[in-house]
C-alpha cells in the first residue's frame, strides 16, 4: 500500500510539473499584456510593477481599428466554418455508417486516402480555380473549401458505427424518414462526438495562417492570425511593439477558452465513445 501511494504521489508530482511548464508561456503572455513597452523590455519574466490596460486600448485603436475588424472576421469565419463542417460531416457520416450503398466502403477509403495528400500540393490548383470565379478576397474562400473535412467525417462515422441499428429500425417502423431520423435520433445521441469535433474544428480554423495569407490580399477580410504578426510601429525589427503582440495573443486565446467551456461537457463525455452497446 505504501509503495502504491508513493507511485501515485510521484505521478501527481510529474503531472503537476508538466502542467506548470505547459501553462507558464500562457501565464507569461497574459502578464506581459498588462506591462508597458518599457517595462516589458526590462522585466519580461516578473509581475507587472504597474498594472495597466493601455495596451488593450492601443490595440483597439491600432491602424484605424483594423485589429477589431480582423478579430470579428476570425470569429465569423471560424464559427461559420465549424457549423457547416459539422453539418456536412455528420450528414455524410450518417450515410456511410447507417445507409449502406454499393461501393460505399471503397468511396470511404478513397476519401481517407486524400488525407495523405499534403495541403500545400493542392493549394495552387485551388487558388487558380477560385480566382476564375472571382472568390478571392472574400469570406467564402475562407469557409467553403474546407467544410468537407475528411477527418471529421471519419471520427463521426466511427462514433455512429457504434450506435445500435435498432434505433433506426424503431424510428422507421414509426414512419420517420431518414432525414427525420438524422435530426431527431442521430444528432441528439451524437452530441458528445459533435462537441469534441466542434472544439477541434474551431481550433483548426481559428489558428489557420497559411490558407488566408495565400488567398487574401485585402486586410478588411483577413483573420486576426494573419494581421497580428505584422504589427509594427516603424520600418525596422526594433520597432516591433511586443507589448501589443502579447496583448493580441492574449485576446485571440479568449474565444478558444470560451469554445472549450461551452462544449466542455460533450468533450469530456466523448471519452466514453465506443461504450454504446447493442
Amino acid at each position: 500500500m505504501r509503495k502504491y501511494k508513493l507511485i501515485k504521489f510521484l505521478l501527481l508530482a510529474a503531472l503537476t510539473l508538466v502542467s506548470l511548464f505547459a501553462l507558464a508561456p500562457i501565464l507569461l503572455m497574459v502578464l506581459n499584456s498588462f506591462k508597458t513597452s518599457a517595462e516589458l523590455a526590462g522585466n519580461s519574466w516578473g509581475l507587472p510593477k504597474l498594472w495597466t490596460l493601455e495596451n488593450y486600448r492601443l490595440l483597439v485603436d491600432f491602424n484605424s481599428g483594423i485589429m477589431v475588424r480582423t478579430f470579428f472576421n476570425s470569429v465569423f469565419v471560424a464559427s461559420s466554418y465549424t457549423v457547416l463542417t459539422l453539418f456536412v460531416s455528420s450528414l455524410a457520416a450518417f450515410v456511410f455508417s447507417k445507409l449502406k450503398f454499393r461501393g460505399s466502403d471503397i468511396v470511404f477509403v478513397v476519401l481517407l486516402a486524400t488525407m495523405m495528400i499534403p495541403r500545400e500540393i493542392t493549394m495552387p490548383a485551388i487558388f487558380l480555380m477560385f480566382s476564375k470565379v472571382g472568390m478571392l478576397n472574400t469570406y467564402a474562400i475562407q469557409i467553403l473549401p474546407g467544410i468537407a473535412n475528411v477527418f471529421c467525417l471519419f471520427m463521426l462515422r466511427q462514433y455512429m458505427d457504434r450506435l445500435p441499428d435498432s434505433l433506426l429500425e424503431a424510428a422507421l417502423l414509426d414512419g420517420a424518414g431518414y432525414l427525420k431520423i438524422f435530426q431527431k435520433v442521430i444528432l441528439p445521441i451524437s452530441k458528445p462526438a459533435l462537441g469534441a469535433m466542434a472544439i477541434l474544428v474551431f481550433l483548426e480554423k481559428w489558428n489557420d495562417y497559411l490558407w488566408p495569407s495565400v488567398l487574401l490580399t485585402r486586410r478588411e477580410v483577413m483573420p486576426i492570425m494573419v494581421i497580428l504578426p505584422t504589427l509594427n510601429v516603424g520600418s525596422s525589427v526594433y520597432a516591433i511593439p511586443w507589448n501589443l503582440i502579447m496583448t493580441g495573443c492574449a485576446i485571440v486565446t479568449l474565444p478558444l477558452v470560451i469554445i472549450f467551456l461551452v462544449f466542455q461537457e460533450q468533450f469530456m463525455s466523448s471519452v466514453t465513445i465506443g461504450a454504446v452497446k447493442e
